[in-house]
């Protein structure tokens, strides 16, 4: 008979566990968006979230609180699932028109560079000074590098892509152009909302990728 004793996993205490790691991520986003990676410190986090800093440290260091709080601006949480997998993206790339799809993909995403150009920013700052963030910051371009290849890809199954225009070359295009400093710029600078930024981001694509735009 196995007398081991087995660890009790209480639901409701985890599901708080959770809600507190949740609140910390989301404290800690608003922080590295306002101030930076260098000015938020890990007692700031904490008085943000309402929390003690032992709860902070326990959540991950600050590197990693900087990619979750990344992750969760992009997606909403930080599972490991490429942004275009989302239930709101598929949607989005299962219209039946190169235009409507680029229309209706610019206004699904177009809030993110509001909300995460900032955090953008504070990423590629650390980056600069730290090789693990900075490894972190290549895997998370080399991800949009690749969800822009899904996105050209949905559009040139439609139809065809400006004359000469490779998918690789569309995605490249894209990539290069459609960046966190490029929405720091039209939001932050500039102030547009999200549905001007829509317009943007339409005008954008379409004249990229299609023929006659």
């Amino acid at each position: 008979m196995d007398t081991t004793p087995r660890a009790y996993r209480s639901p409701r205490r985890q599901a708080q566990a959770e809600q507190t790691r949740a609140a910390i991520v989301r404290a800690a986003a608003r922080l590295f968006a306002d101030r930076g990676y260098a000015g938020t410190t890990m007692q700031a986090v904490a008085d943000e979230a309402g929390v003690a800093v032992e709860s902070v440290y326990k959540a991950g260091s600050k590197a990693q609180l900087l990619r979750r709080a990344h992750d969760e601006t992009v997606a909403g949480d930080d599972r490991p699932v490429p942004l275009l997998e989302r239930e709101e993206l598929r949607a989005a790339l299962a219209v039946d028109d190169q235009r409507a799809l680029i229309r209706t993909f610019a206004a699904t995403v177009a809030d993110r560079a509001r909300t995460l150009s900032p955090i953008s920013r504070a990423f590629v700052q650390a980056a600069g000074a730290d090789p693990a963030i900075n490894a972190s910051w290549e895997e998370l371009e080399s991800q949009r590098l690749a969800d822009q290849r899904r996105l050209v890809e949905a559009i040139a199954a439609l139809g065809p892509l400006r004359a000469g225009l490779s998918v690789d070359r569309g995605a490249t295009l894209i990539w290069t152009l459609l960046n966190h400093q490029s929405g720091w710029l039209v939001t932050h600078h500039l102030g547009w909302d999200d549905e001007q930024v829509a317009g943007w981001m339409t005008e954008t694509l379409t004249c990229l990728l299609l023929p006659g735009s």
